[in-house]
């Protein structure tokens, strides 16, 4: 009999603040479309009750054997969904979730696959150059583009989905040290090729060529345009309820807390007409109000104790009729 390991360390980011803007209320029903260890979604069942619900989902199976095993205590109130959340509508209706009082969306890679060597996440690490949340929905990796896409397409990569300024010059260094089997092979062909550290900030010359390839090779950006309406559809708003539910999206990168804000504002915006229309004609009515004008941001203490928490950005949003 094969043994599941204890699951590791876990510091949810933002703990305390997602709980008090989705505003977790006894008997409520909530979905945590990004589950991971089960930090968050373990506060949320204790703050929910025995009458309340909540579904976990998460694209990587040993994650949710983890967060499973953690929230056991609470039996039958907490379902589990292995998927993608870009298809959460489906995932939702398959477990009973029609329309729900809160959804996060946790948009970070967890400590536990950082951590993992063999998941290829960290140059810090050595392990394969894979870097698949779940490794049984595709087969693309990051080894295979680092070594069979062209120079131009790599550094079409590095600085759409890095924002790396050095891209072309990184891209030539990579391409120079093919074949690359290994995540610290990647990272000295590219330390190789733009130099040490960034100036002050000490942050290692490889780090946005690796969130540049964990984006490309998980369709990271496309599954979040996907998932936002879906999550915004589930939020509900019965006669009994005094306000609409509510999604809260911790993002980890420019990339993606632009598409959350600008999602935001265009769904709590009235017409999308350009300005020089001289009549509305899309008709659009906001159905969102946004909770966070200013994104929600780590303290100071947080970020000693967990410093992985540093980029962390917390917008909030509320359904309306």
């Amino acid at each position: 009999m094969v043994m599941m390991a204890s699951a590791p360390a876990h510091a949810p980011v933002l703990l305390a603040e997602s709980l008090a803007i989705l505003d977790v209320r006894p008997g409520g029903r909530y979905v945590d479309a990004t589950v991971g260890l089960g930090g968050h979604s373990a506060a949320i069942a204790e703050r929910m009750g025995p009458d309340g619900a909540l579904l976990c989902v998460d694209q990587d199976s040993e994650a949710l054997a983890f967060s499973r095993a953690k929230l056991t205590p609470f039996g039958r109130r907490v379902s589990f969904a292995h998927g993608n959340f870009r298809d959460l509508a489906r995932l939702a209706a398959a477990h009973g979730f029609a329309a729900v009082d809160g959804v996060l969306l946790d948009l970070g890679v967890s400590s536990f696959q950082l951590n993992t060597a063999a998941r290829g996440f960290a140059f810090g690490l050595e392990g394969p150059l894979d870097m698949r949340m779940d490794p049984s929905a595709g087969d693309l990796t990051a080894g295979e583009i680092v070594n069979t896409w062209g120079e131009a397409d790599l550094a079409d990569l590095f600085f759409r989905y890095g924002e790396e300024r050095q891209s072309r010059r990184i891209a030539a260094g990579v391409v120079r040290a093919r074949p690359l089997r290994t995540t610290w092979d990647l990272a000295r062909a590219v330390k190789q090729a733009v130099g040490g550290a960034r100036g002050r900030t000490h942050i290692h010359p490889a780090t946005k060529v690796f969130l540049a390839l964990r984006i490309r090779v998980n369709g990271e950006l496309d599954s979040l345009d996907a998932v936002l309406p879906q999550a915004h559809s589930l939020l509900g708003f019965g006669p009994d309820r005094d306000r609409g539910g509510r999604l809260v999206v911790i993002s980890f990168h420019s990339l993606e807390d632009r598409t959350v804000k600008q999602y935001f504002r265009r769904e709590a915006s009235g017409c999308l007409c350009p300005p020089e229309a001289p009549i509305c004609r899309c008709d659009h009515q906001p159905s969102l109000r946004e909770l966070t004008r200013r994104a929600v941001r780590p303290g100071e203490e947080e970020i000693a104790t967990n410093p992985r928490a540093r980029s962390a950005v917390l917008r909030a949003a509320e359904r309306i009729h």
